[in-house]
């Protein structure tokens, strides 16, 4: 694990600004591990929602 003390400098947000940001990643995260779990179980169902999401997700966090 890595510590930066400069991380929210870096990333140029305020302590609130990146909670916030980190707790709605976590959240669509938790939604895309729920689908997985459906598509496992039903594999018919939800054929790319995962690997879609997870793309868009790297796509808009790649930066920090």
């Amino acid at each position: 694990m890595k510590i930066d003390f400069n991380h929210l400098e870096k990333a140029k947000m305020n302590y609130f600004t990146h909670g916030f940001r980190v707790i709605f990643i976590s959240f669509r995260l938790f939604i895309l591990a729920l689908i997985g779990i459906i598509h496992a179980i039903l594999p018919f169902l939800f054929l790319k929602n995962v690997s879609e999401g997870i793309k868009k997700l790297h796509n808009e966090t790649k930066e920090f």
